[in-house]
């Protein structure tokens, strides 16, 4: 059995993520086949905000690690984004991402000089792996009796993708998750997890619209400031907390989250001039991170080739 913070690489690991991002490449003309190329996943932005991201002080010396080794104000950026649907009616999976900016020391992606965390409003995925993963999309892709014949095969992933979906009061108001683990200094894991800061809730409209969720931030931040608490959770047990299956929750009673920051996303109007582009325009990697946190497991792999690729295929134009 692997050790803690271990990961297990497979054979066919290399061929699996070129094949993947055939697919996506290949899915994508398919989806929007004219025009500018867009995420395939999390493809529409409900909004992006300027944040501030504070390291506290005071941590535990386990916590004193890369990014969180001493207390700092950082600026930061946030994408707020629905993981599938074109409309906020839909129920959804919603996504976070966060970037530090002006983060000091060497970085895994040259050149390079942000820390960035992709999140996710459910702890797990649907598929515990790259390969697992993949053939979950395609056959979302394919739609029809394939789709209908994966899940009817693959019971838990449509457990947690019911689970998973939901139509929250604001994107403002949700917790969210790494859902895979990250190094955190020599022969430690963790997986990340930010909650609200506080205990304000948006009021869920009488009628959803296409825009609510956006609407609702946009209203929050008129308002006033909005609040998280940025936390870790150290993997204590590799058999019950593992490296390679994404579709694992790691528990609260086998390791309690450990606050390491605070975000603050001042008030301000999201619409901004040139807010919108810049937000379509920035493309998030969990490998723009320092060494002391790199990420681990299959899905993390294969992100760090995936996104890449892809975010050159957007950029690149049409034939």
């Amino acid at each position: 059995m692997s050790g803690l913070a271990e990961e297990t690489i497979g054979p066919d690991e290399a061929a699996v993520v070129a094949q993947f991002v055939a697919f996506l490449k290949a899915a994508s003309d398919k989806r929007v086949p004219t025009g500018p190329r867009q995420r395939f996943n999390q493809a529409r932005a409900s909004a992006c905000v300027n944040a501030e991201f504070m390291v506290l002080g005071g941590l535990p010396g386990e916590a004193r690690v890369g990014l969180f080794a001493a207390p700092r104000a950082y600026r930061a950026w946030i994408r707020f984004a629905n993981a599938a649907s074109a409309s906020d009616r839909d129920r959804d999976i919603r996504g976070m991402s966060i970037r530090v900016f002006d983060v000091e020391g060497p970085n895994l992606t040259p050149g390079a000089n942000t820390q960035d965390f992709v999140l996710n409003s459910h702890p797990v995925m649907m598929a515990a792996d790259t390969k697992g993963f993949m053939e979950l999309l395609q056959a979302n892709e394919a739609g029809g009796l394939r789709r209908a014949l994966y899940f009817l095969t693959h019971p838990q992933a449509l457990r947690v993708g019911m689970a998973a979906r939901t139509n929250p009061s604001c994107h403002l108001d949700l917790s969210y998750w790494s859902t895979t683990p990250y190094l955190f200094g020599p022969r430690r894991a963790v997986k990340y997890v930010v909650r609200p800061g506080s205990a304000r809730r948006s009021p869920m409209p009488p009628t959803l619209t296409d825009t609510y969720l956006t609407d609702a931030i946009r209203a929050r931040l008129v308002e006033a400031d909005a609040t998280f608490d940025f936390m870790i959770q150290l993997q204590t047990d590799s058999r019950r907390m593992p490296i390679e299956d994404a579709s694992v929750e790691w528990k609260q009673q086998d390791s309690p989250y450990v606050p390491v920051a605070r975000i603050r996303i001042p008030q301000q109007s999201i619409d901004e001039p040139g807010r919108e582009a810049q937000c379509e325009q920035t493309a998030f990697n969990p490998w723009h991170c320092l060494p002391e946190h790199r990420p681990l497991g299959s899905m993390n792999r294969a992100r760090r080739e995936i996104y890449r690729a892809m975010a050159a295929f957007r950029a690149e134009p049409r034939r």
